[in-house]
């Protein structure tokens, strides 16, 4: 019987909150009697992974075991794991990206969903949200359904992988899978509750473990159980939402809860036909694991029966048992007929045929070839493109598996908008570190808050191109024969961590005109190019990215600063084809012109060398700083002097030439 008494029957989140924490113990705790099936489900389960006997899946029981037990009992084939670990790393070794799309909405618009990409993929990354998804499939895998809760944490967002024993659910109210309450069934360290509510120090002093018998423990003396609840409203307009935590002496936290949603995602290997939970792979293939055991056994005691070799001796040969033993050269004294050893007897093959038949056949269930969970390739299949398809062929089996994977991610992404808005309307600013190439980008919640009717969110991966280097290489060959990218965007591509540092000399160009275009699109700072870059390639690209910026609708003035860019750009090529004539050119074009005054008027303007403020080098070139033009200006003076000397000198030559 529980020691919490019920107020208001199913309905806890009517009580006053003085009596809260009854109702939510009361009905907790009724849950988990009427449920026993489900904690015993999820045991067996976890034992067919682990391999590892344990007694209960709580905190009190769960490293309790008889080694001696858990030595005999294990299994020496163990399926379940095989094929889980393998499907879990083929799952997830991909990084589904939620990209935010705008339907047909102007460049403010686009830029705004762009950033809101970059703004949910910084909280994904920063809170290594990948990683937790990975154990959740695990769960998934083994229990059925995998979950990861997304929370604040001192105006921060927050994702934790929740282990599904804690989840608690009504089933009959859950039948269509869609329940109205949830409760989270948690342990945590005394000192770490009283951090998290000061104030409450009397209240958490006194709150145990679970019950009586298990408070009273040394190891659980410290640890406190938490339930965390949560009440959908009725209606849109209804106030029966509830958000509550609670512990065994009080009520910690008693807040209405307007949200349509609960702050979880979920992910199940299987869906079951009604209810809640899904169906694992574990679950799946318990049935082919019994089945091996018993034929391993078989096999196990029919080699100790009939494969030990045994002497036959008849009863009147007088031999001495102690005369049998490994002693090399012994003398063996009989009588009658010597002792001979009894033929060995034979297993027969189906045992074994019927042992390989079985293991086929999981991996059959579980969508998976042998090879793959071997990190083998198929005979025959060396080239890439081969590979590829085979690689397509077999993530075939699993489309309906990933599909649901990448689900989460927009589930979270949309529960992440939704806590972004709250935390910027209650704190006035909220900021969030993202990954742009090898730097880091600051996004602002007001830079990317939009209606959610201005957008739709599509799940990508993060690369479409093969993982694999040799794979990778064969599909950028590919794109290149189809003349669909240029040397410089395979390079891009590529991507290799060991020729990180050639690749970025050869691709500093173009990502230094594709940052260049970002800004003055994204902040309308105008930056002129500088007659170091690759002049025609920047203009070709830069041309691209107007025409693309134009058909989506950019503002006028964003537009005209890539038109001067592309202007600039042409002036500069312009002055380099440009060059200035050498000292004996200049005074051969005086002479030839016949005009002795002309001659003389330069040689009285003191014409100078082609190094200079006025020479093609400075012409169109950004400022290089005070030290620098200086610099440049008296290497200009040093070398200008002499060559004004030496002009002066054939000019009065040529002109001599010219006397009658």
């Amino acid at each position: 019987m529980s020691m919490f008494d019920e107020i208001n029957g199913n309905k806890w989140w009517l009580a006053k909150k003085n009596d809260l924490y009854q109702e939510v113990f009361a009905f907790v705790t009724r849950l988990d009697d009427r449920q026993k099936y489900r904690s015993h489900d999820n045991l067996r389960y976890a034992r067919l992974y682990g391999n590892y006997d344990y007694l209960g899946l709580d905190a009190y029981s769960y490293a309790k075991i008889d080694s001696v037990l858990t030595s005999s009992n294990r299994m020496t084939l163990n399926v379940v794991q095989n094929m889980i670990d393998t499907v879990v790393s083929k799952i997830t070794k991909n990084r589904p990206k939620a990209q935010f799309l705008t339907s047909g909405g102007d460049f403010s618009l686009q830029s705004r969903a762009k950033k809101l990409t970059k703004f949910v993929e910084g909280i994904y990354s920063y809170d290594e949200f990948y990683d937790k998804a990975a154990l959740a499939f695990t769960d998934a895998s083994i229990f059925g359904t995998g979950c990861i809760k997304i929370y604040e944490d001192d105006n921060q967002i927050k994702t934790e992988r929740v282990f599904i024993e804690e989840i608690k659910i009504d089933d009959v109210e859950a039948y269509y899978a869609k329940p109205r309450q949830m409760h989270q069934v948690k342990y945590v360290d005394r000192d770490v509750l009283r951090g998290m509510f000061p104030g409450k120090d009397i209240m958490i002093e006194q709150a145990d473990y679970i019950d009586a018998d298990q408070a009273n423990s040394e190891q659980l003396r410290d640890m406190v159980r938490v339930i965390e609840s949560w009440r959908l409203p009725s209606s849109e307009f209804a106030k029966d939402g509830k958000h509550s935590i609670c512990v065994s002496s009080g009520t910690l936290m008693d807040d209405k809860y307007t949200k349509s949603y609960f702050p979880f995602v979920f992910f199940r290997w299987g869906i079951r036909p009604v209810g809640f939970f899904g169906q694992g792979l574990a679950e799946q293939l318990q049935g082919l694991q019994l089945e091996i055991n018993k034929i391993l056994r078989t096999i196990q005691v029919s080699m100790h029966l009939v494969s030990v070799p045994k002497l036959l001796i008849e009863a009147s040969s007088k031999i001495v048992s102690a005369h049998l033993n490994n002693r090399i050269g012994g003398v063996i004294k009989y009588a009658g007929t010597p002792p001979a050893y009894a033929p060995l007897g034979t297993i027969p093959p189906d045992l074994f045929s019927h042992l390989d038949r079985l293991f086929s056949r999981s991996y059959e269930i579980a969508g998976i070839s042998q090879l793959a969970a071997q990190s083998l390739k198929p005979a025959g299949l060396d080239s890439g493109k081969a590979l590829r398809e085979f690689n397509d062929l077999e993530t075939e089996r699993f489309m309906s598996v990933a599909k649901r994977y990448e689900k989460v991610f927009i589930d979270a992404a949309e529960i992440i908008i939704d806590m972004g808005k709250d935390i910027y309307s209650r704190e006035g600013e909220y900021k969030v570190k993202a990954k742009d190439g090898k730097f880091i980008e600051t996004i602002d919640w007001k830079d990317v808050d939009m209606d959610a009717d201005k957008y739709m969110m599509e799940i990508f991966p993060t690369s479409a191109l093969s993982n694999t280097p040799a794979a990778r290489l064969a599909d950028i060959q590919d794109l290149m024969a189809g003349g669909f990218i240029g040397k410089e965007d395979a390079l891009k591509l590529l991507d290799f961590p060991d020729l990180e540092a050639t690749t970025n000399m050869l691709n500093a160009d173009n990502e230094n005109l594709e940052k260049l275009i970002e800004i003055m699109m994204d902040k309308g700072k105008y930056f002129p190019p500088e007659p170091y870059q690759n002049l025609e390639n920047t203009i070709r690209k830069t041309q691209q990215a107007y025409l693309m910026y134009r058909v989506q609708g950019a503002s006028e003035n964003r537009l005209e600063l890539l038109r001067q860019y592309m202007e600039d750009c042409q002036n500069l090529i312009m002055k380099s084809k440009e060059r200035s004539p050498s000292p004996q050119e200049l005074a051969q074009q005086l002479a030839s012109q016949g005009a002795k005054g002309a001659a003389t008027a330069a040689l009285a303007q003191g014409q100078e060398g082609p190094v200079g403020q006025d020479s093609a080098i400075a012409s169109g070139a950004l400022p290089l700083g005070d030290m620098v033009q200086q610099g440049v200006q008296q290497l200009g003076q040093s070398i200008a002097g002499p060559m004004q000397e030496q002009v002066k000198a054939q000019m009065s030559e040529a002109m001599g030439k010219m006397q009658p």
